[in-house]
């Protein structure tokens, strides 16, 4: 369910699409930080979401091991000052002698510009006049410049290699890796819209309710869609940790049960 994926839409719980989104990121990640110790150097991956940081704060689930990967997740919730990321990207490189950062397309600076907004002369817009941010890997190429030209100097002069990938559409139609509890739960909301539209329910969303307590489960109900349209549900401020540039074990506690089980990376 493409439309979903981004996981923003206001007052379910989450929404079908993003388990396996957010699956395929944290899967995807998990290999990139394999590669990336392998071939030590700056790796950078931008991943989809425009206004809000759902998916990037999925990189999280990739690591298995404290010196794991992602070391850094940016979201559009929090300003990233480009003075700032090049400091970071530098710490964890003069620590690990690697650093491997996810990134939402829709960061923006310490005046709330976004990085694509920065980069318009070189980003197309598409029919609704917004920046075409996932068909580009213009925003992965800026900031790893940035590296290339700032990082070097704080590490002693140091020439970093440095990498950048634009995850793109793929990571919302990746058929080969779903969810198991996604694909349960977009085909419970399908039969609940049915039933909704039956009984007279229309013009609003089946939506997710998530019960208290340690062990998942969900109910469904009809939410009106001048509830759910329009405005943005944004990564809650609870789940990313103090410095801005990750998330933290609710968060991890929130996604691991809509994504399921993620291979688990052989080590010597």
């Amino acid at each position: 369910m493409p439309k979903t994926i981004d996981n923003d839409l206001r007052v379910t719980d989450h929404c079908p699409g993003y388990g396996s989104a957010a699956r395929f990121v944290a899967a995807a990640l998990m290999g990139d930080d394999r590669d990336s110790a392998s071939l030590p150097g700056v790796k950078i991956d931008v991943i989809m979401g425009r206004n809000a940081g759902w998916l990037a704060a999925a990189g999280e689930l990739a690591r298995q091991d404290p010196a794991d990967g992602p070391h850094l997740i940016y979201v559009p919730e929090r300003p990233l000052a480009e003075e700032q990321f090049v400091e970071q990207v530098a710490e964890v490189y003069g620590r690990l002698g690697r650093c491997l950062v996810a990134v939402s397309e829709g960061i923006e600076d310490e005046k709330g510009v976004s990085y694509a907004e920065k980069l318009v002369s070189t980003v197309e817009r598409d029919g609704h006049g917004n920046l075409q941010l996932s068909g580009s890997g213009a925003l992965g190429d800026y900031l790893a410049e940035i590296v290339r030209a700032k990082a070097g100097p704080k590490l002693g002069g140091k020439k970093l290699r440095v990498r950048a990938d634009t995850f793109g559409y793929l990571q919302r139609s990746f058929a080969g890796f779903a969810s198991p509890v996604d694909q349960k739960e977009a085909r419970l909301a399908g039969r609940k819209a049915v039933e909704y539209a039956a009984r007279g329910l229309t013009g609003g969303s089946v939506a997710f309710r998530r019960a208290a307590g340690n062990k998942y489960r969900i109910t469904c109900f009809h939410a009106n869609l001048k509830d759910v349209a329009r405005d943005t549900k944004p990564l809650p401020d609870e789940f990313i940790n103090a410095a801005g540039n990750g998330v933290n074990d609710s968060f991890r506690a929130y996604a691991l049960p809509l994504v399921g089980t993620l291979p688990v990376i052989g080590r010597l």
